[in-house]
C-alpha cells in the first residue's frame, strides 16, 4: 500500500491482508499516510518460505521450457511504467510465456507469476493470456483465489478480454494446474475488493480490533497486535478458548479474561453455539489464570476424575516405557520428512538412555522408521506392559503415515495401535489438570513439574529453522555438526520433559488416590490380529518382497518398470489397507471426549436422541439433536 500524490495504490497483498484482517488494513493505511512507521521483523521462517516459493516458481518455468515453450522474463521488482510497458510489449508480441508480468490499472497493480498465451482472440491478436500462480500451500485458499481474480482483471484491461480461467500450481501436483473459472468467484472478489477500496477512503469502515487469526503468523504487525491484546486482557489469552466462544461471550458483553473469570456458575444464559459445559470450562480456565496472575506464580488444580480420560488414562508405569518425539518438516519434498527420530528409555542396567536417529533422505527415513518399530516390538518381548509416551498426537500420526508411505511394518504398527501402546500426555494433562497457563503446550507446562532444559529454546528454534531450510532447499552440506548437536539437544529435552511430565502426573494421581479418589487404570488390550489375517499377510509377504527387492525407496530414483512392480506388489493388499485407515479414524474419534468432538471437523458432539421417525425394525430411522458446532 502506497500513497502517491494523495491516491492510495493497492496490490494483491493488500487485498489478501484485508480478507484476513481489517485491522491490518488500518495499520498499513496509517503507514501509507505517514502516521505510523512500518515495522520490520526478521523472520527466518518467512525468508525460507520466500526462497522456497521462488524455487517452486523456477521449477515450473523450467518445466515449461523443457516442454518447448519460449519464456520471456520481466526483470526487476515492483511495478513501474517501465516494467508495465515491457509486459505489454511481450503480450502484443504474442510471447508464449511471460514470467513476473507487471500489470497496472489505475491504483491497482501486481506481478503475476506466469502469463500463459491461449489461442483465444483479443485486441492483441488471435491470442490472449491467462494467469498461472505458483503456490506452496497444498490446498488453494481464498486469498489465492482473490489474487488470481485481481491479476485476471488487470490482464483483461490490457487485452480487452476477461480470461475465462486462471490456474494454480501446487507442490506434489507434477506441475498439473488446478483450474479456477473466474466468473465462479467474481462476486466474492468484487465484494472483498470493494470493501478494501471503501476502507482506504473511509477509515470508519475498517474493523477496529486485531482479533487473532492464522494470518498473524506471517504478518509484520503481529508483535504490535499481541501487545495490544495483552494490554486489553483479550479473551484469546484464555487457554483453549475458541473463536466461536469468544464471539458468543462478546455478545453477552464479556470482553476480557477478568470479566470471564467472574461470570457466575452455572451460566445465566444458554449459548447459541456449543455446549454449556465448554463455556463453563473456559470460565474456570480464566479464573485460574487470573488467580495465577494475582499470586505471581503458576498454580494448578486437579480436575474431577472421568473414567477413561485425564489421570484415568494413565497406564501402570513399566521399566520398559519409551518416551518418543519426532522432529519433522512437512515441506521437504513431496509429503515432508521426519528428519530426527528421538526416544528415551531405560537400558539393561536401568540407566536413562536417549537415541537420536537422523534422517536426510527417503531411504534413511524408511530405515529409521523400521529401526524404531523393531526396537519397540523387540522390547515388548521383555516388557509386555510397556507403553510409548508422547506429547500431542503427532507421533502416532507420523508412524501411520510412514507405514503407508513405505508399506512396511504394517503388522507391527497394527499391533501397537490395537494394544493401545501410545499414550498422549497432552490429552492426559488437558483432561486431568487445570493450570494458570495460556497454552497447554509442553513448554508452558514445564514450570509445573520443574523441568529445566539443557538447550536454550532461543538457540534451538533458530537452528531448527536453519536445518529445515537446508532440507527444504536440498542444501544438506549447510547442516553442520554443531547444528545437529543443538537440534539433538532440543529433541532430547523434549523426550526427557515428556518423561518427567509422566512422573509428575503419576505423583499427582497417587496423591489423589491417597486422599480417597478412585482412579482406575485403563484395561490392557490385546494387540494380536486374527489368525486368518495373519495367515493372509504371511502368504503375500514373500511375493511383495520378491517384487520390490530391487526397487529404490525414493520414487524419483525408480524407472518405469520398477515403479510398476512396486504398484503391483501393493495392489495385492490394497483393500485391507484402505479399510484399516478407516478403522483407525473410527477408533481415534471414539477416544475423543465430548468437548474435543466439539472442535473436531470429522464428527458431531453432544448428540441427544429425539425419537424414531420411520424405517423398519432392522433399519430404523432415528432423529438426533445436537448443539451448533463448526
Amino acid at each position: 500500500m502506497l500513497n502517491i500524490g494523495g491516491t492510495v495504490h493497492l496490490s494483491a497483498s493488500d487485498l489478501v491482508g484485508h480478507l484476513n484482517c481489517r485491522y491490518l488494513t488500518s495499520l498499513d493505511l496509517a503507514v501509507a499516510n505517514g502516521v505510523l512507521a512500518k515495522p520490520f521483523i526478521s523472520d527466518p521462517v518467512l525468508e525460507v518460505l520466500a526462497e522456497r516459493g521462488a524455487l517452486h516458481e523456477k521449477a515450473y518455468v523450467d518445466h515449461l521450457k523443457a516442454n518447448g515453450l519460449s519464456v520471456t522474463a520481466i526483470e526487476g521488482v515492483g511495478v513501474d511504467a517501465s516494467v508495465v510497458g515491457q509486459t505489454l510489449e511481450a503480450m502484443q508480441a504474442g510471447a508464449p510465456i511471460i514470467v513476473q508480468g507487471a500489470l497496472q490499472v489505475a491504483h491497482w497493480s501486481g506481478r503475476a507469476d506466469i502469463l500463459r498465451r491461449v489461442e483465444k482472440p483479443s485486441v492483441l491478436g488471435p491470442w490472449s493470456y491467462e494467469v498461472i500462480e505458483t503456490k506452496l500451500a497444498r490446498e488453494t485458499k481464498g486469498s489465492t483465489v482473490l489474487q488470481i481474480c485481481l491479476y485476471s482483471e488487470l490482464v483483461a484491461a490490457a487485452q480487452n478480454r476477461v480470461p475465462e480461467f486462471a490456474y494454480v500450481i501446487t507442490p506434489e501436483s507434477n506441475f498439473q494446474p488446478e483450474e479456477f473459472r473466474i466468473n465462479d468467484y467474481a462476486a466474492y472478489y468484487r465484494r472483498t475488493k470493494g470493501s478494501l477500496e471503501r476502507a482506504v477512503t473511509s477509515e470508519a469502515d475498517i474493523e477496529s480490533y486485531p482479533d487473532p487469526n492464522p494470518h498473524c503468523d506471517v504478518c509484520r504487525w503481529r508483535l504490535h497486535c499481541e501487545e495490544k491484546r495483552r494490554r486489553d486482557d483479550h479473551l484469546c489469552l484464555v487457554a483453549g478458548i475458541s473463536k466461536s466462544q469468544i464471539g458468543e461471550l462478546k455478545r453477552h458483553d464479556i470482553t476480557t479474561m477478568a470479566n470471564l473469570a467472574t461470570v457466575p456458575l452455572p451460566l445465566p444464559w444458554k449459548p447459541d453455539r456449543g455446549a454449556v459445559q465448554s463455556y463453563e470450562k473456559v470460565r474456570e480456565q480464566a479464573r485460574i489464570q487470573i488467580e495465577g496472575r494475582v499470586k505471581g506464580q503458576l498454580v494448578h488444580e486437579a480436575l474431577p476424575v472421568v473414567p477413561g480420560f485425564g489421570l484415568a488414562y494413565l497406564p501402570e508405569p513399566s521399566p520398559g516405557d519409551v518416551f518418543l518425539d519426532f522432529e519433522g518438516d512437512p515441506f521437504v519434498g513431496e509429503g515432508g520428512l521426519e528428519f530426527l527420530f528421538g526416544y528415551a528409555f531405560r537400558d539393561e542396567s536401568g540407566s536413562q538412555r536417549y537415541t537420536a536417529d537422523w534422517v536426510l533422505s527417503r531411504a534413511e527415513e524408511k530405515a529409521a522408521f523400521e529401526r524404531f518399530v523393531d526396537f519397540v516390538i523387540g522390547r515388548l518381548e521383555e516388557f509386555p506392559d510397556l507403553h510409548v509416551y508422547h506429547f500431542a498426537p503427532y507421533e502416532p500420526a507420523a508412524l501411520k503415515r510412514l507405514m503407508g508411505r513405505y508399506a512396511t511394518r504394517e503388522n507391527e504398527i497394527d499391533r501397537m495401535l490395537r494394544a493401545g501402546l501410545f499414550v498422549d500426555l497432552y490429552a492426559v494433562a488437558r483432561h486431568g489438570i487445570r493450570a494458570s497457563v495460556e497454552s497447554y503446550s509442553i513448554k508452558k507446562l514445564e514450570p509445573l513439574y520443574g523441568f529445566a532444559r539443557a538447550m536454550p529454546l532461543t538457540d534451538a528454534n533458530r537452528t531448527l529453522v536453519k536445518v529445515q531450510a537446508s532440507l527444504e532447499l536440498d542444501n544438506l552440506e549447510n547442516i553442520k555438526d554443531e547444528d545437529r548437536t543443538i537440534v539433538q539437544g532440543y529433541n532430547r529435552d523434549d523426550c526427557l520433559s515428556t518423561w518427567q511430565l509422566r512422573h509428575w502426573l503419576e505423583a499427582l494421581r497417587s496423591e489423589l488416590v491417597i486422599a480417597g479418589a478412585v482412579i482406575e487404570r485403563p484395561l490392557p488390550k490385546s494387540g494380536d490380529a486374527s489368525q486368518d489375517l495373519t495367515d493372509w499377510q504371511q502368504k503375500i509377504a514373500a511375493l511383495i518382497h520378491r517384487l520390490t527387492d530391487d526397487v529404490p525407496v525414493d520414487t524419483a530414483e525408480r524407472n518405469t518398470e520398477q515403479h510398476a512392480k512396486w504398484l503391483l506388489a501393493y495392489v495385492l493388499d490394497w483393500h485391507r489397507r484402505e479399510e484399516k485407515a478407516a478403522w483407525w479414524e473410527y477408533f481415534r474419534l471414539c477416544d475423543l471426549s465430548a468437548e474435543d468432538l466439539l472442535e473436531e471437523r470429522a464428527a458431531l458432539s453432544g448428540l441427544t436422541f429425539v425419537g424414531a421417525v420411520g424405517g423398519t425394525a432392522k433399519a430404523p430411522i432415528h432423529r438426533y439433536g445436537f448443539p451448533l458446532q463448526d
